[in-house]
């Protein structure tokens, strides 16, 4: 399988030559929106290692796998959804995918194993890359299948539901991280004109009281929070006021 991830990874590299940075998200989100890996195009200052895609951006990339399936994530028009699932053509089955009209499938590649994994019969990987064209709710879905063979309602199935909000929604400000000692414990933002902020998704390099911080974020209006602190939200970027 390290072989197999290895080569995803360099031709993943190949297709997003153009993006300048690449960061791994890894959230302690407790809904069902998934924990998808963001790239942004455009991107200033320094990288983030925490897991949250940082700086100054018009696009960011979601990358997504079969531990995301079922669940949901939110994007922008312009944002790129990437979908990467294993799939193993020697045994005759293969992913049927269809998608929202708001997207718009700019790759469709199978990714081989190794040629020692292939000779073992050991699975590739799919990639799937789309263009976020329109707002609203956009769905992917598949079923893993043997091409010709009829469906039975049995067969292995995926579906991730993209929300794309206006860019004009989207929370754009500076502010100030700062720790609460309240529920056994919690970091918000508050902003400069004293709007307070309960975070969904905080990366680790910025959980320090007194941070000043620049960000954009999702509103999540959908979501109940025991701290009952302020306005939920889920950070799209983030960088340090410098």
């Amino acid at each position: 399988m390290k072989s197999i991830s290895i080569i995803a990874s360099l031709f993943l590299v190949l297709l997003l030559a153009s993006t300048t940075g690449c960061i791994d998200t890894n959230t302690n989100n407790e809904s069902t929106y998934s924990t998808a890996t963001p790239y942004v195009d455009d991107q200033n200052g320094i990288t983030d290692k925490s897991g949250v895609a940082i700086g100054t951006m018009s696009t960011v990339y979601h990358h997504f796998s079969e531990y995301d399936n079922q669940s949901a994530a939110y994007a922008i028009v312009g944002d790129t959804i990437i979908v990467e699932l294993e799939e193993n053509i020697a045994n005759g089955y293969s992913w049927e995918m269809t998608y929202s009209e708001g997207l718009k499938l700019k790759e469709d590649a199978y990714l081989g194993a190794s040629i020692g994994a292939e000779l073992a019969g050991a699975p590739g990987y799919h990639m799937w890359i789309f263009e976020v064209t329109e707002t609203g709710e956009q769905v992917i879905s598949g079923i893993y299948v043997r091409p010709l063979e009829e469906i039975t309602g049995t067969e292995d199935g995926y579906e991730l539901t993209i929300d794309v909000i206006p860019e004009s929604e989207l929370i754009n400000t500076t502010g100030t991280v700062t720790y609460k000692d309240l529920e056994g414990g919690f970091y918000g933002i508050v902003g400069t004109d004293d709007t307070r902020y309960d975070l969904m998704n905080l990366p680790d390099d910025f959980s320090i009281d007194g941070t000043e911080v620049r960000f954009t974020a999702y509103p999540r209006d959908d979501m109940m929070s025991f701290h009952m602190w302020g306005s939920i939200i889920e950070i799209r970027t983030i960088s340090p006021v410098l």
